[in-house]
Parts: structure tokens; sequence; C-alpha cells
């Protein structure tokens, strides 16, 4: 499982945050583009958007970029705190638990930040193994998480599928071997997801049998 936006969706309250700050400072909003460009990358990514950056230019240097982002920090956490688990995804867990699925959660996230709401939300323990970005590891499309998962679980990965959210993460998934379905929010609905196995609307609308039958087929 990827994290940030499949078991939880973290993006779409960090885009309203953003948004919010955004109109506070009177400055043109980020467009749904230039956020889905960023879906799924580590922060190391030097591709990934900057939005405290933005402002600070924006503003000719009035705010600092730390201001912006403690600002931002506490809008996110406020709209986070009434995000439930996504659908369908303590249906599949409880499923592949039962019938002996070896589960992790690969993240280009750090470590803190998931396994940090993997316990507030009773998941922590669930996931026997949690791989994340940082600390020299690189994150998505780098496939490093998702063959760290796959050597932690003792599993081949060519055995093995990723749960997704992001093209990005999609790509990691593949080029680390794995099939992938992909699972896309509102904010990514309109991303290419051609190189997944598969497309879904919602977890919900699957089970284990489901995914393994999807593994092979075109996207759809």
């Amino acid at each position: 499982f990827d994290f940030d936006g499949l078991i939880l969706d973290t993006e779409t309250p960090l885009f309203d945050a953003w948004q919010r700050i955004y109109d506070h400072f009177g400055l043109p909003p980020i467009t749904v583009t230039e956020w889905a460009h960023s879906l799924g990358r580590g922060d190391d990514d030097p591709e990934l958007l900057d939005p405290a950056a933005r402002i600070v230019e924006l503003t000719n240097g009035a705010v600092t970029a730390a201001d912006v982002q403690a600002q931002r920090r506490r809008v996110r956490d406020d709209l986070l705190d009434d995000q439930p688990i996504q659908p369908g995804v303590l249906e599949l867990v409880a499923e592949a638990e039962e019938r002996g699925v070896a589960l992790a959660v690969a993240s280009s996230s750090p470590w803190d930040w998931v396994g940090g709401h993997l316990e507030a939300r009773g998941l922590h323990g669930r996931f026997p193994v949690v791989e994340c970005a940082g600390a020299g590891r690189p994150g998505k499309p780098d496939p490093a998480v998702y063959l760290a998962a796959c050597r932690a679980l003792g599993v081949d990965p060519a055995a093995s599928v990723a749960l997704e959210d992001s093209p990005h993460g999609a790509t990691a998934a593949k080029r680390a071997g794995l099939s992938c379905v992909a699972v896309p929010t509102e904010l990514g609905r309109e991303l290419d997801f051609g190189h997944a196995d598969a497309v879904v609307h919602t977890l919900a609308s699957v089970d284990v049998a489901a995914i393994r039958s999807l593994i092979g087929r075109p996207a759809s």
C-alpha cells in the first residue's frame, strides 16, 4: 500500500491548506495541474513544487518560508483531523490478513508522518513492514521504497502488487518489478495511469481475488 492518498487522503487537505494561505496573501491559487505534477514525489525531489518559496518570492520577502510553513501546518492539521481512512482500505486489509497475504506500506513521505497517522488510526500493527523515503533513500518515482518493502517481507516483487494513487507511485512500483493497481484521488483522476496494470475508482470495489484478476489486464 502507498500511504498518502491511498490509505488516507492527505493530498486534498494539504492542497486546500495551501489554497487558503495563497488566498490570505491575495495571491493566484496553485493550479490542480501544478499540484498533480508533484503527487507521489519524495520531499528531496528537485521537481517537487515549493509553494512556500513561491509565496516568499511573490511577496518580495515580506514573510519567511518558515512562517508560511507554520501557517500551512496549522491549517492542514485542522483539515486532516476530519479525514477518514479511504473507502475499502480496512476491508481489504482484513481480508488480506485472513488469507495470509503479506502487507506493507511503501511511501515517499518520512516515517514519522506515515507512522504517526497509522498509529493514530489504529493501523500501525496491521502492516508488519513500513518503508519510507528519507535518510538517503529516495522517494518515488525511484523504486527504492518498494524494493525495500519486498526485501523486508521476504517476497518476490514479481509476485507482489502495489496499490497507488499517483502516476509517480505507479512508476516506482513498475520499476521495482511489481504489478500495480491505481486508485486515483479526485486530484489525480485526470492524470495518466496508462503504465498501471489496472485503474479502479475505489478500493471498496475490489477484494483480493479481484485484484489478482486485474493483474495482467490492460489498464481501464
